[in-house]
């Protein structure tokens, strides 16, 4: 009996490395053990691939270097041409099936800023001719310069330093804000019913109420194409009554701010 005891225990040694094998999932790492691995993989470095640079930050840069050569174009001034190919401007950015009718082979226009289509693949130069319309004409791939080359458009603003060409160009657009402002309708007149602008409101009130009334208009940038116009209007020696609006010019929306300005309209 005694002699059989060791070789007893042998074969049954050998049967249980031989089950393990078997259903190696036996052998698996307590969930100490696994939380232990995990936290090493963790703290591994990172592989090559895992360490190459996103594609995304590059896109943006590029968006962003791309929209600020566009926006160099804003204030300048351009006149189209008759040509065989000539150049093309849309009701929408949009709708590039609506392209905009010139009514005449020379038309002078003033670049009034740089908006996405709504999907955001596309720029376009906000346009503004001289008759009042506004047109949107493609800004990717160089196409403004493209069509300054082929003869379509001719440029009129005079060459200048960068510094004297963004002066020119932020005094375009603050002007362009204070003439939307003026233009800007309020209450219809009761007695008429025709429809009165901000300015026309002034000047019926120096008319009828207030002979020495006097005002003027100042336009300051915000930034993102929005300005603030404020109005400044006095009679006598008192203090001015101060009205003032916010004009975003991407879309010649104009909203009063205070209350003074908000009165116009009640």
């Amino acid at each position: 009996m005694n002699g059989r005891l060791p070789i007893l225990i042998v074969f049954i040694v050998l049967l249980y490395f031989s089950f393990v094998q078997t259903y190696p999932c036996l052998s698996q790492h307590s969930p100490k053990d696994s939380i232990f691995l995990f936290a090493k993989n963790e703290g591994s470095p990172a592989t090559k691939e895992d360490s190459k640079p996103s594609p995304i930050p590059a896109i943006e840069e590029y968006e962003r270097e791309k929209l600020a050569k566009l926006k160099r174009n804003i204030g300048r001034r351009f006149i189209t041409t008759p040509t065989v190919n000539p150049a093309t401007f849309y009701e929408s950015p949009d709708d590039l099936e609506r392209k905009l009718k010139i009514k005449r082979d020379k038309e002078t226009f003033l670049i009034m800023g740089v908006v996405p289509n709504r999907l955001g693949t596309m720029y376009f130069y906000r346009v503004r001719f001289d008759s009042g319309e506004i047109g949107y004409l493609s800004g990717d791939g160089n196409n403004l310069e493209i069509e300054i080359k082929k003869g379509s458009l001719i440029s009129l603003t005079q060459k200048a330093s960068p510094k004297k060409n963004s002066l020119s160009q932020s005094k375009a657009l603050a002007s362009r804000a204070v003439e939307l402002v003026k233009k800007h309708p309020t209450l219809s007149d009761p007695l008429t019913g025709r429809t009165r602008s901000v300015e026309m409101r002034m000047v019926q009130q120096k008319e009828k109420s207030f002979p020495n009334l006097k005002w003027r208009y100042e336009a300051k940038d915000l930034g993102r194409h929005k300005y603030r116009v404020t109005q400044y209007a006095k009679e006598g020696g008192g203090p001015p009554l101060i009205r003032t609006w916010i004009v975003d010019l991407s879309t010649d929306e104009i909203v009063p701010e205070n209350l003074a300005a908000k009165e116009m309209y009640r």
